[in-house]
């Protein structure tokens, strides 16, 4: 009786979530996403329409003399009904050197990056100290678009095939071939312990560049990446192909190139670089902070560092272990005569990416960082912007607050 009650407790409220945001999103203009949403099943997918978007907490690192950021991150938070916990960005001239693991750790290293990575490991200590089941990790200059939780409900829904065991996967699409499925082809998961599944690591919703896995490339990635596609077709929050850049003066993705516009495709991590978001399970966060807070010296900066890991490139092998792995390919599993080491006792990092990513970076007037030069140097200083967002929070911030109309970074082409 009491459970029933429970439930139809949660059911009404999710209900009450999704009526609010609708109606929040006509009032400024802004379309709701209903080419996917309305053909996909919500069971297990309401939890992503609450305040952290279905993970326990969302922390955003800001170095405290950064009020600007604070600020601005605090209304684009309440503009789109997030509760974020903040995180004490650290300076890399407060880290002390006998704190960093390992003795032939880069000395050269930017102070910046180094600070980056202290600030980082702090937020996964409090996730493991805490036991939080997932939590999401943001950089205090992220950006998304208004209708950020009916984006992430299609995201949790795409990436759960990967978040499963990896022959889950491997059942729905070749090792050896690249398979594209479309995302109303997927049926509900079977497992509903969180909306994105339960066997990931990390899910990297913030990038400014991610490779799609081919079977060229298999090789380099852990054994248990698949060359599954899940695509999500006609994504009116995708911008045109010719907007599909990090920064301005980048070269155009890959991906415009290989799907129609306004595609959104999920896929296994593969060269992954920037961390403007990304979420940690606990077991993920275990796995990162006895990894890079415990074990391995620093010889860069952070995310290129999780890139590396989630592509597989720290795994331990004893030296017995180096001997008895087989090289598959020779016996012509692979056309290409190219395989991958065999490694049956550990489990390889599960990462999953989304292109284009659901966060990116803003950048603001005078786009300073305090760690490297913003967009490569290469970004108008003058002009506010963010990569990849069609409807940006930060950009609409004095229309969302003065009930203004919102409009397009790119219109024109709904």
């Amino acid at each position: 009786m009491i459970a029933s009650h429970r439930a139809t407790v949660v059911v009404f409220f999710s209900i009450v979530a999704v009526i609010l945001t609708i109606q929040s999103l006509r009032l400024h203009g802004v379309p709701a996403i209903r080419h996917v949403g309305n053909q996909l099943s919500s069971e297990g997918l309401a939890d992503v329409l609450n305040s952290t978007l279905g993970f326990q907490k969302i922390f955003v690192i800001n170095l405290p003399e950064r009020t600007d950021r604070r600020d601005a991150m605090t209304l684009a938070a309440a503009l789109t009904n997030l509760q974020i916990t903040w995180a004490k960005g650290i300076r890399g001239s407060d880290v002390p050197d006998k704190v960093i693991p390992g003795e032939d750790w880069e000395k050269s290293i930017l102070r910046g990056n180094k600070g980056s990575w202290r600030a980082h490991m702090n937020v996964l200590n409090t996730i493991v100290n805490q036991n939080l089941s997932s939590a999401l990790i943001l950089e205090d200059d992220a950006d998304w678009d208004i209708r950020l939780k009916s984006q992430m409900q299609i995201f949790a829904r795409a990436a759960q095939p990967f978040a499963q065991h990896f022959q889950l996967t491997s059942r729905l699409a070749a090792q050896d071939k690249v398979t594209n499925l479309p995302i109303t082809s997927l049926l509900p998961s079977p497992d509903l312990s969180t909306p994105y599944g339960s066997k990931w690591d990390v899910l990297w919703l913030g990038h400014c560049g991610t490779n799609l896995p081919t079977p060229n490339t298999l090789n380099t990635l852990p054994t248990n990446t698949s060359l599954l596609r899940v695509v999500i077709p006609d994504d009116p929050t995708v911008p045109r192909p010719e907007h599909l850049k990090p920064h301005p003066f980048a070269l155009q993705d890959h991906l415009a190139e290989l799907y129609p516009p306004h595609t959104r495709v999920v896929h296994p991590s593969s060269g992954t670089i920037c961390t403007q978001a990304y979420a940690v399970s606990q077991q993920g966060a275990r796995k990162l902070l006895w990894r890079f807070g415990v074990k391995e010296a620093l010889t860069k900066g952070w995310d290129l560092v999780l890139g590396e890991w989630c592509d597989g490139l720290y795994f331990e092998r004893s030296e017995k272990e180096q001997r008895e792995r087989q090289w598959k390919g020779n016996e012509g599993k692979h056309k290409e005569g190219k395989g991958r080491w065999e490694d049956k006792e550990q489990q390889p990092p599960v990462c999953v990416t989304v292109q284009p990513p659901l966060f990116s970076h803003h950048y603001g007037k005078g786009a300073a960082s305090d760690i490297t030069a913003p967009g490569g140097g290469f970004v108008n200083k003058e002009k506010e912007m963010t990569p990849y967002v069609r409807w940006s929070v930060r950009l609409n911030m004095g229309r969302l607050v003065e009930g203004g109309e919102v409009r397009d970074q790119w219109p024109g082409d709904d």
